[in-house]
């Protein structure tokens, strides 16, 4: 039995399988726009194609079709990325020989590069194919294309050119003289319109933002303080513009990073806000901000503190002056110091004070120190100067020699004083520029002996006779005085320049009443019988 030819689609089937196909595709396109993409500026987010559209599909029962040259084409396209896009794509062409009719979904890859965006599609869908004089067929249908898109406007694109290759079949008819036939359609497409654009840049305002920073953040009256500003979001191709505002201090520049002078700015924290504005128009004009703040500190002066060592001198020496400054703010020092006497000498933070030829009294050095802001703190320090006064030379003892020895001649220098006095002449031929002092004294029971003469005296006399006879001591340089007291005894004292023996208790001996007694020795008395023989004799 012969087989039947395929039922034609009817228009009813064809608009259900259109319907259906659109509404799939449009859910998968809402499915994905649940996660929206970050646009850059003047690319659309859907964009609605309108155009006409020239097919030709090959040859249908060994007929070469002549094109279906009389067509529209309509693209819905949802852009999931910068790069990729979700497409429903119709279209429907009528010719001399044959109409079609077209649904399909797929995908779109794009590559924006400024005005120009050229793409790529890959569709899958359904083909109604009608062949003059033969029944309409509902065939699978795969196209794939590419094209390019002119932006005119951000709104309006043109679409000089798309190209595609169309993949589908129709069947004829089974007849006794011929079996069923399979055709390939595997026609070119050639469509051109116009795109209209939605949704462009608006993602662009939630990523519009700027960063403000200030450096440093505290500063001194008079300092500058920097402002970075770091935008972000900002179309590449459009010019950006910065203006500032703050609540102290003036505003220099007007780009990315201005400063702010402090100048007579009182201490305090103090704002500045940033406004980043780019050359869009009217409402795609994009605008950010942001604020930073600074603070002026307060000028805190320097201390000081001087310190001398030694703080007391002799005219004559020197004194080492320190001055020890600090600054709060940490600011360089430099000092200056002077004096109301003496010579100071010096640099940075240490001096000299030289008092040579200044008179007994107290010096004072002053010192200030000052920082780069002019900020300055003074301080001084007393120096005292003294000058040694002269002290009074004073006799001293050197010795004694005792009288007490030889009672029949208590005032004899015996040969036991006779050695200390030549070291008492050593010492004044030592010390040619002094000189010497001899007090004779006498006991108690001496003293009351009235007849006999002073024997203080004597033993004073006898004592400077040996030094001038036996060591040659000049007796212009001894002097002879006559002490009270209980003792047999001569005082030896030796007497520097300049200096006088004390009188309390003494007095001069006169060397014209008193004669010095010979150092002879004592003759032994002859014996009795001698004397008589010696009488007898005579």
């Amino acid at each position: 039995m012969p087989e039947l030819p395929e039922e034609p689609l009817s228009s009813s089937r064809f608009l259900l399988v259109l319907l259906t196909s659109a509404f799939v595709s449009c859910a998968a396109s809402l499915v994905s726009a649940q996660q929206p993409w970050s646009a850059h500026s003047d690319e659309p987010i859907v964009e609605v194609f309108g155009g006409y559209t020239n097919y030709h599909v090959g040859d249908v029962n060994g007929a070469k079709d002549p094109g279906l040259t009389i067509g529209w084409a309509g693209q819905f396209i949802l852009n999931t990325s910068r790069w990729t896009g979700l497409v429903v794509d119709a279209s429907g062409q009528n010719g001399d020989s044959s109409s079609a009719r077209e649904v399909a979904v797929g995908m779109r890859f794009q590559k924006p590069t400024g005005r120009f965006i050229p793409f790529g599609e890959a569709l899958a869908g359904i083909q109604d194919f009608t062949p003059r004089g033969l029944a309409s067929q509902l065939k699978p249908a795969l196209a794939i294309g590419a094209g390019v898109d002119v932006k005119v406007t951000s709104r309006i694109s043109i679409r000089p050119v798309q190209l595609s290759y169309v993949f589908s079949s129709y069947n004829t008819e089974k007849t006794a003289s011929s079996p069923v036939q399979k055709n390939a359609l595997n026609g070119v497409r050639v469509q051109s319109g116009l795109v209209f654009n939605f949704g462009v840049a608006h993602a662009e305002e939630a990523v519009v933002s700027a960063r403000c920073s200030a450096e440093p953040s505290a500063v001194d009256a008079g300092d500058q303080v920097k402002i970075n500003v770091v935008s972000t979001g900002f179309p590449a191709k459009r010019t950006v513009g910065y203006s500032y505002t703050s609540t102290g201090g003036v505003i220099v520049g007007s780009v990315a990073t201005a400063s702010v002078d402090t100048t007579s700015v009182e201490p305090g924290t103090y704002a500045v806000t940033t406004t980043v504005v780019d050359n869009g128009r009217r409402k795609h004009r994009r605008t950010a901000s942001c604020q930073t703040a600074f603070s002026v500190k307060a000028k805190l002066p320097p201390t000081l503190s001087i310190s001398a060592d030694p703080a007391s001198v002799r005219a004559g020496d020197a004194s080492t002056v320190a001055a020890i400054g600090r600054s709060p703010d940490g600011r360089p020092l430099s000092y200056i110091c002077s004096s109301d006497g003496g010579r100071l000498t010096g640099s940075g933070s240490t001096f000299t004070l030289d008092t040579a030829g200044t008179p007994e009294g107290t010096l004072t050095v002053n010192c200030t120190v000052s920082d780069d802001r002019s900020l300055s703190a003074s301080a001084s320090t007393p120096i005292v100067v003294t000058i040694p006064k002269k002290e009074t030379p004073q006799p001293s003892k050197f010795g004694s020699i005792e009288f007490a020895h030889d009672a029949k001649r208590p005032t004899r220098v015996d040969n036991e004083a006779k050695a200390e006095l030549d070291r008492f002449a050593d010492a004044l031929a030592a010390a040619p520029d002094t000189k010497g002092a001899v007090i004779g004294f006498a006991s108690a029971a001496e003293s009351t002996d009235n007849k006999a003469p002073s024997l203080a005296d004597e033993r004073a006399v006898n004592t400077k006779d040996y030094l001038q006879k036996e060591k040659g001591v000049d007796p212009a340089r001894i002097e002879l005085r006559s002490g009270s007291g209980d003792e047999q005894k001569a005082e030896l004292w030796i007497v520097p320049p300049g200096a006088t023996i004390a009188t309390e208790g003494n007095t001069v001996v006169d060397e014209n009443k008193v004669k010095a007694v010979p150092r002879v020795p004592l003759k032994p008395k002859p014996h009795k019988k001698a004397q008589q023989a010696h009488h007898k004799h005579r």
